[in-house]
């Protein structure tokens, strides 16, 4: 539904001040009292409810709508509203961007299909995630990779039958 973060604009004597906000999804009911942070350091700048529960971030999720804060919120306050980020809040953002190295290298080393990949390669040594991707699913192939560097094309050998062993 939305692909860029939206960006407050405030003029302070001359200079004007851009800042991005935060967006998280309500996945679970519609945004009303009781359902979302109210924090008097990070107020709720505001929400969107829909008409229905619909498939936000390119189809990866459905949310009944959003809110928006100026500062990320933090893992605590998204399980305890149950809330999930946007992919395009600049944290988010950021860490895929560096998770995005670090699988796309591994997907190649390792010869993942083009139709497996989560990442694809945008110039020598540079990687970024696929729209559909969701932040979770970069995360878990991210600590693959990093526990397992190598993925072996064959499977365990098969055990030999008693018969054979005893030869």
């Amino acid at each position: 539904m939305r692909g860029d973060c939206e960006t407050i604009v405030k003029k302070e004597g001359t200079a004007i001040e851009q800042q991005e906000l935060y967006r998280y999804y309500s996945t679970q009911r519609p945004v009303d009292v009781g359902t979302y942070p109210r924090e008097p350091d990070n107020p709720l700048m505001g929400f969107l409810n829909y008409d229905e529960r619909i498939t936000v971030e390119h189809g990866a999720f459905r949310a009944w709508g959003e809110v928006m804060y100026r500062a990320p919120l933090t893992p605590d306050e998204l399980y305890q509203y149950e809330l999930r980020p946007s992919r395009d809040n600049p944290d988010v953002r950021q860490t895929m961007q560096e998770q995005a190295q670090v699988v796309g290298r591994w997907e190649d080393r390792n010869g993942i299909h083009t139709d497996r990949r989560l990442t694809r390669c945008i110039g020598i040594g540079a990687y970024i995630c696929g729209d559909r991707v969701t932040p979770e699913e970069l995360a878990k192939r991210y600590q693959l990779a990093e526990d397992i560097p190598f993925v072996s094309r064959r499977g365990p050998r098969p055990k030999k039958s008693p018969q054979i062993e005893g030869r």
